[in-house]
């Protein structure tokens, strides 16, 4: 008969179905095989059959009750379904038998930060990085909380260890050259499609509590310029994210074109059915690539990620057609600040208004509206930005 290294071994090499055989054959022949239980309900969960899976540990820990691994299994299988409380109770007992368990620890902290215990949760990451000096993932929350807990020294400090940690992740290069205002002139493409790759499968719920406009913005100042209804325009969707934009615009397009460098975002925007077209890359690049070929092209939130616009903009000068029309929003930099654009702690650039004219004008496009409007809030503050419309 087959054992349980023969199914993890499976497991490991992806091949799920033999795995769960083998588990059926163990249990069909020992019904309280604790390990078992334990390892068909860690499969059953990736299954997503939560109820089968929590049921199975259980017993699993019924039988074994001194297994801190499958007090770690439980704890995340009743995190992912809202039990809070019981989650905490399940990581508590792991560590009480192994109080030395970095992963029990880690989903601890990660628990703590959803339950707002931020201090504790502190507490349990720091911990990790003791037992563990080159866990990225407790660098970077603990960065993370201090960022939010408005200890910019002591966060500055944590994004340096990040980096020191894991110097190949571009989301810790790029958040400590935020920190210490040593940021180049546009995020690395690395760092976005990162970024937004780990954010796809959430993006959408967040900014709704974020209360994010931007794209509705842009579509009202577009009202006023271009055909609606009419379904004859070429429109390019420059940073088309998880496709926001799409809705707004679908009526106006005989063609509908998207880019973006993430392909989980992607993943999602091709979910709503709306664009003709989706293509991964880099919107620089693509634009150059497809000259005068878009009436419009718009770009929601995309270039907050970029310090200096002249590229950008001479790249959408370049792909649009005679008339054509260019459409996006930026982050405000008070017009009496010294610096022409500027990175934050958060990671994202903002424009002074007089730099975005500058760099409208030199590539060759007239500005038709900049106006303020408040584009998203962050940390219970509005984040002003500027929504532009400018023509070639």
């Amino acid at each position: 008969m087959a054992t349980i290294l023969d199914a993890i071994e499976h497991t490991k090499r992806g091949r799920l179905p033999e795995a769960e055989a083998i588990y059926l054959q163990l249990l069909a022949a020992q019904p309280n095989n604790a390990d078992a239980l334990h390892y068909l309900g860690v499969l059953r969960m990736g299954q997503r059959r939560r109820d089968e899976a929590i049921e199975l540990v259980t017993r699993a820990l019924k039988i074994a009750p001194r297994n801190e691994h499958a007090w770690n299994s439980l704890g995340n299988m009743v995190a992912a379904t809202g039990k809070l409380a019981a989650a905490e109770f399940a990581f508590r007992s792991a560590l009480e038998l192994h109080p030395d368990f970095p992963e029990a620890l880690y989903n601890l902290g990660n628990l703590q930060r959803r339950m707002h215990k931020r201090e504790e949760s502190l507490q349990s990451f720091r911990r990790v990085i003791e037992l563990d000096p080159k866990m990225s993932g407790a660098h970077e929350n603990i960065a993370m909380l201090l960022f939010r807990l408005k200890r910019p020294d002591e966060a500055a400090e944590a994004f340096k260890r990040w980096s020191e940690a894991d110097p190949e992740n571009p989301i810790a290069r790029h958040m400590l050259a935020a920190y210490t205002n040593q940021a180049p002139g546009r995020a690395e493409d690395a760092y976005v499609a990162k970024l937004f790759d780990r954010m796809s499968g959430y993006f959408d719920e967040s900014l709704g509590r974020l209360r994010y406009v931007a794209p509705q913005l842009l579509a009202s100042a577009l009202a006023e310029i271009i055909p609606f209804g009419e379904k004859r325009l070429t429109i390019l969707d420059a940073g088309v994210g998880t496709g926001l934009c799409g809705p707004l615009l679908r009526t106006s397009a005989r063609r509908l074109v998207g880019v973006d460098l993430s392909a989980g975002m992607l993943a999602k925007a091709r979910e709503r059915n709306v664009y003709d077209e989706l293509h991964e890359g880099e919107l620089v690049a693509f634009m150059r690539a497809h000259p005068a070929e878009y009436d419009v092209v718009i770009s929601a939130d995309t270039f907050v990620y970029f310090g200096e616009l002249e590229e950008a903009f001479g790249a959408a000068a370049g792909a649009l057609r005679s008339g054509g029309i260019f459409a996006f929003t930026v982050e405000a930099e008070p017009d009496d600040s010294g610096e022409k654009h500027r990175i934050h702690n958060h990671g994202r650039y903002s424009h002074r208004a007089d730099y975005v004219r500058e760099c409208l004008a030199g590539a060759g496009l007239t500005l038709v509206q900049l106006e303020p409007g408040v584009l998203r809030k962050e940390m219970g503050a509005d984040v002003q930005g500027h929504v532009v419309i400018a023509r070639k």
